[in-house]
């Protein structure tokens, strides 16, 4: 008996994108889905696009509520969620047409509770053509182990997609006592994290199954103010989960992401001249925390040594 999957769109104001976005949903090859789609309050024509579709399909289910922003959005999706597995798709984005074929019989062939595939970026008016997908590469896929998380190489490469909740199939149960933030930026980094730690086996597949969109009028891509630092008070809830939990590598990687998001704002700042003086406490917080970054096997001595140039001397006119 084939396995119910949960799709789930969040939707708001993306009336340019949803008909293709939702088309290549509906286009899947595998076909037992539930397709929630989340309106958020959209004041444009997103909604009646939704009803269409409700009309169109029958495994499409429409959730109207007000503006709650991104997370509010995913966490009503979650609890109407009646499949086994969740995928989620962003509305503005398109998916493969077996995205959910291809990462469904990973997850029986491997056993994962997680399955992530790979994606690509497409522009805004683009509208991709599905390639074929060399099956070698899906039965090449990796399941996710101790070495993986000693590759900076893979850790770099990949840290994008291994944050996004999308292009992905996660087992309902990994969502337990999981809610995405609401009314802040970056929900993913506070969230996806978590459904790691919910399961037990993780596999990657490196084909291409998500197209991302760049979509020019994202607020997240286009502004910078304060409401950016909560994504390096994300890193600090997991950097002291991690101490917590006395897993060391996971405390390096975490360290590195915060302090390459403290530079990409302390450089954003700097390009439209706002005051530094909001970020002094983050660097307080790294030099305070400093200590936890030991020099081991997977941090070097040059490493080890740059990080504590960077907190202590990079920046100093932040203390003034």
């Amino acid at each position: 008996m084939e396995d119910l999957v949960s799709v789930i769109v969040p939707v708001y104001n993306v009336e340019k994108y949803l008909k293709s976005s939702l088309e290549s949903i509906l286009n899947q090859t595998y076909k037992k889905l539930d397709i929630i789609l989340v309106n958020d309050g959209s004041t444009d024509n997103s909604k009646s696009i939704c009803e269409e579709y409700v009309q169109k399909d029958s495994r499409v289910r429409l959730i109207n509520k007000e503006n709650g922003g991104n997370g509010d959005a995913r966490n009503v999706g979650l609890q109407q969620v009646k499949g086994e597995w969740i995928v989620w798709v962003d509305s503005d984005d398109m998916i493969h047409k077996r995205q959910i074929e291809i990462l469904l019989s990973v997850a029986k062939d491997n056993n994962a509770d997680i399955v992530v595939g790979d994606y690509i970026t497409i522009e805004d008016d683009e509208l991709p053509q599905d390639s074929d997908i060399d099956e070698e590469y899906v039965k090449s896929c990796e399941i996710l182990s101790e070495k993986h998380l000693y590759d900076d190489e893979f850790i770099k490469r990949r840290s994008m997609i291994f944050t996004t909740p999308w292009c992905k199939l996660v087992k309902r149960d990994a969502f337990n006592n999981i809610k995405y933030p609401t009314k802040i930026r970056h929900v993913d980094t506070w969230t996806t994290w978590k459904t790691y730690e919910n399961v037990e086996h993780v596999v990657f597949v490196s084909v291409p199954l998500y197209y991302w969109r760049i979509n020019p009028n994202s607020l997240t891509r286009n502004t910078f103010d304060n409401s950016q630092f909560t994504m390096l008070d994300a890193y600090i809830e997991q950097f002291e989960y991690f101490i917590k939990k006395r897993k060391q590598r996971y405390v390096e990687i975490v360290f590195s992401e915060y302090i390459e998001t403290f530079f990409w704002c302390y450089n954003r700042m700097n390009e439209i001249g706002l005051n530094y003086s909001e970020l002094k406490p983050y660097l307080l917080y790294m030099r305070n925390h400093i200590k936890y970054i030991k020099y081991t096997k997977s941090i070097g001595f040059w490493l080890w040594l740059k990080y504590r140039y960077l907190v202590y001397y990079k920046i100093p006119k932040l203390l003034k």
